[in-house]
């Protein structure tokens, strides 16, 4: 289960960044296919060679810090610290930064910038990310662990 939450979250920051690098006809497909999760606003994206990534600086964060969570949670084996009370504090408190970002922006208290959008996903993606490897893990363990009573119960 952590192998496969590995190369899943890796491929989706290959994904979101590779749009610059394919010719037109796979770019659009690949725009497209993101564009139900991303606002892909062309101004708050990043680019490369003058063409935008899949997603915004803020989504591009996000998906770069699932495949960091995925390490930690490597490292941590699996610690799961959280109780239903305190999961959606963590949680709250893993998007509080790109609240702040954002909210500040809008309420006109500052400019926040590609590198602040980047960041402050970063922080929402291992906050996130780490609840879903260790949902993909359970489900594995799950699967593994009826595999193992299935076996025994017929011998």
């Amino acid at each position: 289960g952590w192998l496969l939450a590995f190369s899943v979250s890796t491929s989706l920051v290959v994904l979101a960044a590779l749009p610059p690098f394919l010719p037109e006809g796979a770019r659009s497909i690949l725009m497209e296919l993101f564009s139900g999760v991303c606002h892909q606003l062309d101004s708050r994206s990043p680019h490369v060679y003058g063409e935008a990534f899949a997603v915004c600086h803020r989504c591009f964060g996000s998906y770069m810090g699932l495949p960091v969570a995925v390490l930690f949670f490597g490292f941590v084996r699996g610690a799961w610290p959280f109780t239903p009370k305190t999961a959606p504090a963590f949680l709250f408190l893993a998007t509080l930064p790109a609240l702040v970002d954002w909210g500040g922006e809008i309420v006109g208290l500052w400019h926040n910038t590609p590198v602040s959008r980047i960041l402050t996903g970063i922080v929402m993606g291992v906050g996130a990310g780490y609840f879903l490897v260790a949902a993909i893990v359970d489900w594995f363990m799950d699967r593994s662990k009826q595999k193992g009573t299935t076996r025994t119960s017929k011998t």
